[in-house]
């Protein structure tokens, strides 16, 4: 599905859900609400099965050093690529910012 040229996505790109957020003109606690109650997120903002297999989420599992227990513990993070920018634009009737527009409300 060909897009305009002046929207913000970019082939190959993926979001954290700041970005995204940003781009959607929305913040990150709304969007993530948002996405919980049409099934996209978990209860932990992590992507759930039928949008990271279409590959609209992708979940990488990272690691972190536990200070008080000095080992490492998993966690995932959750990015959103260019087609999940879109649906999600899509289903729940925002408009993507450019990277311009984006840039200029965050600094105003």
């Amino acid at each position: 599905m060909p897009t305009a040229p002046h929207t913000a996505v970019c082939p190959g790109q993926r979001y954290t859900l700041q970005q995204a957020a940003t781009l959607l003109g929305t913040g990150r606690t709304t969007l993530c609400q948002q996405l919980r109650e049409i099934g996209m997120l978990d209860s932990h903002n992590l992507g759930t099965r039928p949008h990271t297999s279409t590959g609209r989420l992708i979940v990488e599992l990272r690691t972190f050093e536990h200070p008080g227990l000095g080992q490492d513990k998993p966690y995932g993070k959750t990015f959103v690529t260019e087609r999940g920018l879109l649906y999600i634009a899509r289903r729940l009737g925002l408009t993507i910012a450019t990277h311009r527009e984006a840039a200029n409300d965050a600094t105003a």
